[in-house]
């Protein structure tokens, strides 16, 4: 029995060490930079605001052009007895009329469609580095889901090989039949656990499958190591990126300059009149005297009338609270920039930390106390009881380091989507 009792050790630790490897699909292993890549390309809701963008630009070149030209044709004094005789009318024009801004009106128009262009050029980006935050972290999530999956299946082989040999134990009488029944639970629990996880694969290869519009079932096999960047790059540095570089800083300071273009427009329409200049042909076929002549028009608009200077007054007090509104949509986003940065900053650095814990003591510590607990207890030196701690403390340690490793590279993401931009 001493004999079998050691082999058992021997293989139970030779497992321990190497592990199953799980496959979740055939072929190569969707790395990260792979799934941002194919995010960028397929994400439905990047290339929606690429098209809206794409429409954007084309409105934009339409703002310096003039209004349509309107053509004028009249009929005067044609007899009701030949209504369709028109060389017997009075007089029939034929003109062209051509409206004009006043001068300065087309070009705040073209700055205005420009700066519109802009804030959605900048809602485009942040959309994008919101997607990729979402990537990041949903494979980070698949990834463990993946390692739990692969951890709690070797917990399950050595959990067998533990009720195998304490049922073996259990028939020579040197162990009580409780030791049997708390194997079992353990047994148990482990396969719950491991039906949770399989779970949340799923779900994790649904939602990641989503953001890189494929068909939801599609499975993803990942590489079997998690790459989390270094952050070595002090807080103060990354506030200062962010705030030059932040999408959605830069779009409100867009919106500051097309309000304040809104405004431009807005007094010189309450200032200053719109044209209209014409030119006619007149052919009066009853006068021989002169069948030919013609006639010019300007037709100026009066903003400043009684009845309408209101409306233009209303129009520049609109222009003003949207200037205030856009300095102070400014200053908010600025302010949650700087809290999402210090958030996220402290939590890298304390999973950082975590991880660092994990690597250099938790990990090893967890796997010498159960080979301790294990040859006590094949010594007789240990109850049962003590070994299920030891290997339930191993597995939660393993799970720990990866949730930890998890969290940082999610924390790391979060982290980049407040920064606005990758970082080295």
């Amino acid at each position: 029995m001493r004999r079998r009792d050691t082999i058992l050790l021997a293989a139970l630790l030779l497992l321990l060490r190497s592990g199953p490897a799980l496959r979740a699909a055939e072929g190569e292993p969707l790395t990260l930079s792979e799934a941002v890549r194919e995010a960028r390309d397929r994400n439905p809701e990047i290339q929606m605001l690429r098209q809206q963008l794409q429409s954007a630009r084309a409105r934009a070149k339409q703002a310096p052009y003039l209004e349509d030209p309107e053509l004028v044709l009249q009929f005067g004094g044609i007899p009701l007895s030949n209504p369709t005789s028109l060389n017997r009318a009075d007089s029939n024009t034929f003109g062209i009329r051509q409206k004009f801004p006043f001068f300065g009106k087309l070009g705040l128009k073209e700055k205005i469609a420009l700066q519109e262009v802009k804030i959605m050029e900048e809602e485009a980006r942040a959309k994008e580095r919101e997607i990729i935050s979402k990537v990041k972290m949903t494979y980070a999530d698949l990834f463990m889901a993946q390692k739990a999956i692969e951890i709690l299946r070797e917990q399950l082989e050595i959990m067998r090989s533990l009720i195998r040999a304490t049922e073996a134990r259990y028939q020579v009488g040197r162990v009580t039949q409780q030791d049997v029944f708390k194997a079992l639970l353990e047994q148990s629990e482990v396969m719950n656990q491991l039906i949770v996880a399989e779970e949340e694969r799923r779900a994790s290869e649904v939602r990641l499958n989503a953001l890189l519009s494929r068909p939801p079932q599609t499975p993803i096999e990942l590489p079997p190591e998690l790459d989390v960047p270094d952050l070595s790059l002090p807080r103060s540095s990354l506030e200062e990126t962010a705030l030059a570089n932040r999408p959605e800083l830069r779009g409100a300071e867009q919106g500051i300059e097309r309000a304040q273009r809104v405004y431009d427009l807005a007094d010189k329409n309450r200032k200053f009149p719109d044209f209209m200049v014409g030119w006619d042909y007149w052919w009066m076929p009853t006068d021989e005297m002169a069948k030919n002549r013609y006639g010019a028009m300007v037709n100026i608009s009066i903003p400043f009338s009684p009845w309408t200077l209101g409306r233009h007054n209303y129009e520049v007090e609109e222009a003003l609270a949207e200037n205030r509104a856009a300095k102070a949509g400014r200053d908010a986003v600025r302010n949650m920039t700087l809290k999402e940065i210090g958030e996220s900053w402290a939590k890298v650095q304390a999973g950082k930390r975590s991880v660092e814990l994990y690597r250099q003591g938790l990990l090893s510590q967890a796997e010498l106390s159960f080979r301790a607990a294990m040859a006590a207890y094949q010594t007789g030196r240990v109850e049962f009881v003590s070994l299920l701690e030891a290997q339930r403390a191993l597995r939660e340690a393993r799970m720990g380091y990866f949730k930890s490793l998890v969290s940082l590279a999610q924390n790391f993401a979060d982290l980049e989507r407040a920064v606005g931009q990758e970082i080295p």
